[in-house]
């Protein structure tokens, strides 16, 4: 594997697992943020799911109350795409990867989360957030895609083929993009032949067709890291360190008692300039929303070239989850009210 592929499997890359959390106090404090648990509707729908698929004990919401978390969106007249179906090696159901789009279609706000199996604060924020997400749809186009890595999160699997990172094997991400961004050595072709994993490719192929009318204007994409002390945010936008969504989000994790490296290097070499990191090449579905060209099929085309990009990366190995689903909460909230504001907008 390329080693532009590698900072795929290495960000945030954790080879012990997350901390244990209270799964009452989760389930809490979703409730709380939704306005208590309302009656699923008995429609059928991809957001309703089989009881009996097991979600890992470790104080994460039972990935059924995720999938129910999103229905106020389809009340709301969003739409809702299955992405795939995933059905990794060793699986014995196949669990929707969906995303949920606002009905105004227009230059919008891209919301990803649960890339990584093993790192639950950002798919338990997003349940604990719809209404807000709700709001900032009412104001800008969005599309949310709450639970990339369904499979992965039910059992707390990083990635689709294996548990952890490995130094020996690079496992299947749902976000690798390495067969559309360009060979920094031959631009015309791509960095992989081919995609990783079938997730991967209809991952990448539905960002590609909903471009065309959802066009991507600020992606966020939420992580943990059970390897650091002290988190720190990737701006791949053109903006780099001075993208002022990225200086917010470093003051909002402060404020909510998540420790920031503001200096220095991330342990895979990156400059850190005020606990941000300025565009890397790591060929994550982050770095095709920030590119100006994909290879597709064989041929050069215009990227989403995303304005921008950030990439949230919090530490998880000393934090309950009840506190890091809180932070990351707090953050999609504040984002979303600075992307809803006018002097925000785009002209």
């Amino acid at each position: 594997m390329a080693p532009t592929h590698r900072n795929v499997a290495l960000r945030a890359a954790s080879t012990r697992g997350i901390g244990r959390g209270n799964l009452v106090s989760v389930a809490c404090l979703v409730a709380a943020a939704v306005g208590g648990c309302a009656p699923v509707p008995a429609t059928d729908t991809p957001l309703r799911l089989p009881p009996d698929i097991a979600t890992v004990a470790d104080g994460r919401l039972p990935i059924q109350q995720l999938f129910a978390s999103y229905l106020p969106l389809v009340e709301k007249g969003w739409q809702v795409d299955v992405v795939a179906e995933s059905q990794p090696p060793g699986t014995t159901i196949a669990l929707p990867i969906v995303a949920l789009r606002s009905p105004r279609p227009g230059p919008a706000v891209w919301v990803l989360t649960g890339i990584h199996g093993e790192e639950p604060a950002g798919p338990n924020a997003v349940a604990a957030a719809i209404d807000d997400l709700a709001a900032l749809g009412d104001t800008l186009p969005v599309v949310l895609l709450p639970l990339l890595n369904p499979q992965g999160y039910a059992r707390s699997w990083r990635y689709l083929d294996i548990p952890t990172f490995s130094d020996t094997q690079d496992g299947q991400s749902v976000g690798d993009s390495s067969h559309l961004l360009p060979d920094s050595e031959q631009p015309g072709r791509a960095r992989a032949a081919a995609a990783s994993s079938p997730e991967a490719e209809a991952l990448t192929r539905y960002v590609l067709r909903m471009s065309a009318s959802y066009p991507p204007r600020v992606s966020i994409d939420l992580h943990e890291d059970d390897l650091v002390a002290a988190g720190y945010v990737y701006s791949q936008g053109e903006l780099g360190v001075d993208d002022p969504l990225a200086r917010e989000a470093v003051a909002v994790l402060g404020e909510h008692g998540i420790a920031i490296q503001l200096g220095g290097e991330t342990r895979f070499g990156e400059l850190i300039e005020g606990g941000i990191i300025g565009p890397v090449t790591d060929s994550s579905i982050d770095e095709l929303f920030s590119a100006r060209e994909l290879v597709v099929d064989g041929r050069v085309q215009p990227g989403p070239a995303a304005a921008t990009v950030l990439v949230f990366e919090t530490p998880a190995k000393d934090l309950p989850l009840e506190r890091r689903v809180a932070a990351h909460l707090a953050l999609l909230r504040r984002l979303a009210e600075r992307i809803a504001a006018p002097h925000e907008r785009e002209p």
